[in-house]
């Protein structure tokens, strides 16, 4: 395969600051490295967080930003498995000091570490293959952390958006009984899958067995009062604000176990992520996304801070 010497590449210059389109050489691949040509780059609230300075680790200046991607092997160095990534093969890629302690997706051409690429379907939508990662997020929230029975009964909070309909999907594959979803107003509702109860500010439910809350904020108290006595409730996000106040007392009398979710420290079972890439490919799971080009990132951040996006947001090259 001919590379071409420079790629389009967005670098964040300073923290808090747009990311800036330019040109940079294609990186060459190292021992145990993967060179992917992307079709398509997530952009996530992790990276946001990363490119605002907040995050644990704040990389050199300047950095590209993107934690996973997607797109074909152009490349690949010293002691990697030639015939798993093959020239050409369709992979994704996600981990790996990507957009933190090395080059992200955010670019045309990754550099990435054997052990942070896997292959995909080809059928499978690049799209789809960049941020299908997010059904590893729901998988180890409902099904690992969470350990979610058959017969069991979960409610989520974000149900509409990519993690929570993600959990209500794997919820459903597996076994549960009944799925409440939470939703942010009562349009939203519309987009839950069939069967899913809609939930929508204080409406009363049920009590759950599992709560799987995607959104975080001040309501994740109110939401914890839908938790049988003894239950679980698995923390995965806090998009809706990242302060919470609840009473202690209620709390323990409940017994209810909080869990918060950090992926960078969990380590999903051996195949799951090409058996849920499998998923996806067959039709089992589905997720929305919106594509924007690269060049059209200022956008796709504002519609992803404003919420006014229904699934993952990703960038084309």
């Amino acid at each position: 395969m001919t590379l071409p010497e420079t790629m389009a590449a967005l670098r964040i210059h300073e923290f808090g600051a747009p990311p800036q389109l330019d040109r940079l050489p294609v990186p060459e691949p190292g021992p145990g490295e993967v060179l992917v040509r992307l079709a398509a780059s997530v952009v996530s609230h992790h990276d946001l967080t990363v490119a605002g300075g907040t995050f644990v680790l704040r990389p050199p200046l300047p950095y590209v930003p993107g934690l996973e991607g997607a797109g074909h092997v152009a490349g690949s160095g010293e002691g990697v498995d030639r015939e798993r990534f093959a020239i050409g093969r369709a992979v994704r890629v996600y981990a790996g000091g990507l957009g933190a302690t090395r080059p992200g997706t955010w670019a045309e051409y990754v550099v990435a570490p054997e052990r942070a690429a896997t292959p995909v379907p080809e059928t499978l939508d690049p799209a789809v293959a960049a941020a299908c990662g997010s059904a590893m997020t729901a998988w180890t929230a409902a099904i690992e952390l969470g350990a979610l029975q058959p017969g069991e009964r979960i409610g989520v909070t974000g149900a509409s958006g990519a993690v929570g309909s993600l959990v209500v999907q794997l919820a459903t594959l597996h076994g549960a009984k009944s799925v409440v979803g939470w939703v942010r107003t009562a349009d939203k509702a519309d987009l839950l899958a069939p069967g899913v109860e809609p939930a929508v500010g204080d409406d009363p439910v049920e009590p759950v067995d599992l709560l799987v809350d995607t959104v975080g904020g001040p309501l994740l108290a109110r939401r914890l009062s839908a938790v049988r006595p003894g239950g679980r409730a698995v923390l995965v996000g806090y998009t809706a604000g990242e302060q919470v106040s609840f009473s202690l007392p209620d709390l323990m009398a409940a017994d209810v176990s909080l869990l918060p979710l950090n992926m960078m420290r969990r380590r999903p079972p051996a195949g799951l992520e090409s058996r849920l890439a499998d998923d996806f490919a067959a039709g089992r799971l589905r997720l929305g996304v919106e594509a924007f080009p690269g060049g059209d990132v200022v956008e796709a951040i504002a519609r992803l801070r404003g919420g006014t996006v229904s699934g993952r947001v990703v960038l084309t090259w």
